[in-house]
């Protein structure tokens, strides 16, 4: 089975790599037959858990970066796989089933029967295609240029779903960090690339989510690899769950360009 993970190669000179994991809605028949959520329902789930238009936002960053970076799209639903999830008991949000594999939706119903007997058949047929999909074009940039970049790129409702904290804050933007592969500069031009636009009225770290994607191949140990979590209330760029504001989500898509820009200059000029 191909992979879901649709790679556009970037300019050769540029370590960035956008990661864009929940933005799609597609979710094959073989799979959907399997989920417990008759059509309304399932609509909701997709509603509240799909990272609306955050691919429109990384194609509007392609558009007017100066060097393009390469773009990885997942595209199909985080209801097939959540391709950012560990995949062993070591994922937390699996006590609330919505570990690599979901068993229950937002508010916490039954998503597929538990167990869930087909879950290492989406685990091999889903998941691990896409991690090596990933994992392959991030070797290919540390190939060319000798370190990475992942800007990772997800949103969230302003309102908060039944497995999250409700206490903690929901701030317009989220920068989620790694204490190994997120550098303190990584975070300064992130943040500098979005305070000045007015939609961005708060910037928080790690709240209401933490960390940021990096492929296992990597993770923990090799600092070549660094990684940025971008995480956009939806209100800022959504008029409903459905329908993102164009001009808003150009001046998102301007912000990240510029980040990226700006990302890609400071590794030309370390090397």
């Amino acid at each position: 089975m191909p992979s879901s993970a649709l790679v556009t190669p970037g300019d050769s000179r540029s370590p960035v790599l956008i990661h864009v994991p929940h933005a799609s809605r597609v979710i094959p028949p073989e799979v959907r037959a399997d989920l417990l959520l008759n059509d309304v329902e399932l609509a909701a789930e997709l509603d509240e858990s799909t990272d609306a238009a955050t691919d429109g936002i990384a194609a509007a960053a392609l558009r007017h970066t100066r060097i393009r970076p390469t773009a990885v799209v997942n595209t199909l639903s985080r209801l097939v796989i959540d391709p950012e999830r560990f995949a062993d008991a070591s994922e937390s949000a699996a006590a609330f089933g919505r570990g690599a594999v979901y068993t229950r939706t937002c508010p916490g119903l039954p998503l597929r029967t538990e167990p869930y007997p087909r879950t290492t058949d989406l685990l091999d047929g889903y998941f691990r295609p896409y991690a090596d999909a990933v994992t392959a074009a991030v070797e290919d940039r540390l190939r060319a240029c000798g370190r990475a970049v992942i800007i990772d790129l997800h949103s969230y409702p302003a309102t908060p779903s039944g497995f999250e904290d409700h206490t903690a804050a929901r701030p317009a933007l989220c920068i989620g960090t790694d204490p190994i592969h997120t550098p303190d500069r990584l975070i300064e031009v992130t943040r500098g690339a979005f305070a000045p636009l007015p939609e961005i009225d708060e910037i928080a770290e790690n709240t209401p989510y933490a960390g940021s994607y990096v492929p296992l191949r990597h993770y923990g140990h090799d600092k070549r690899v660094t990684s940025v979590m971008i995480e956009l209330r939806r209100d800022v760029y959504l008029t409903d769950p459905g329908t993102p504001d164009a001009a808003r989500v150009d001046r998102l898509g301007r912000a990240l360009a510029t980040l990226i820009d700006t990302v890609a200059a400071q590794a030309a000029a370390d090397v």
